[in-house]
């Protein structure tokens, strides 16, 4: 069972997401809530978390996208945004849940997922694994060329293949976020944590410098035969099972 949940913010803005429930009906405080994280450009319905959610509720476990802006009523929009913003939506996501008697909550974050997960301020989560995270990101925007002010805002255009636009605190935050930075951010977590890096990716030395300085208890995983966003036949069945297997052991 599925069902859309708006959360306001402190400042007015709404964030949008879609609780699944388990097959079995069972109740949300009885198990670990899964909460996904996506990435730069991501949204909620990407086949690793929307074909995640059925996998976990397929496990007995209850589970939450949401996306981090959007075209909704009140929605952020990417190029008023920064991983601080980010951290702090995702922090209000789980008071709410918190709110609402959930004992244990899981993160799962992809990509810039990843920071955004290892940026909160309260840390109220009790496990969290790492799909493919990124690892000093200012290299990935660093071609952005500056466009002007758009509504209100100075911002920039990068062309992954598909252009977007992002702001310049944005910007100027990936900048600050070196790998040194990284890895104190890293340090800062004091629950378990599991780094998975696609094989066929470019982000394996980051994961592997992530692993080296976080905290106990840690593991670190390869899936061989991934790209970044885990498309390839059997790759996103592998960091499935793998992100259950990790969580299972701290439910």
């Amino acid at each position: 069972m599925e069902k859309e949940i708006k959360i306001k913010t402190g400042d007015g803005k709404y964030i949008y997401g879609v609780l699944r429930l388990p097959n079995n009906g069972t109740l949300l405080r009885e198990r670990p809530l899964i909460i996904f994280v996506h990435g730069l450009t991501g949204h909620k319905n990407e086949h690793i978390f929307f074909n995640g959610s059925r996998f976990f509720a397929n496990c007995d476990w209850p589970s939450f996208r949401f996306d981090l802006y959007g075209d909704e009523k009140y929605s952020r929009h990417l190029q008023n945004c920064t991983l601080d913003t980010h951290a702090k939506d995702l922090d209000q996501v789980i008071d709410y849940f918190k709110n609402k008697g959930v004992k244990k909550i899981f993160v799962a974050g992809h990509s810039y997922g990843g920071p955004t997960i290892l940026m909160s301020q309260k840390k109220r989560y009790d496990a969290v694994v790492l799909w493919d995270s990124s690892f000093d990101p200012f290299k990935f925007l660093k071609n952005a060329k500056y466009l002007g002010r758009i509504q209100g805002h100075k911002s920039y255009i990068e062309d992954w293949g598909v252009a977007f636009i992002i702001g310049k605190y944005m910007r100027d935050e990936a900048i600050q976020l070196t790998a040194k930075k990284c890895e104190e951010l890293i340090r800062s977590v004091n629950v378990p944590i599991k780094i998975i890096v696609a094989g066929k990716g470019v982000l394996i030395k980051g994961g592997k410098r992530y692993f080296k300085v976080a905290n106990k208890p840690k593991a670190f995983s390869i899936i061989k035969n991934a790209t970044h966003c885990f498309d390839e036949d059997g790759a996103e069945e592998k960091l499935l099972q793998e992100t259950y297997d990790w969580f299972l052991k701290y439910k």
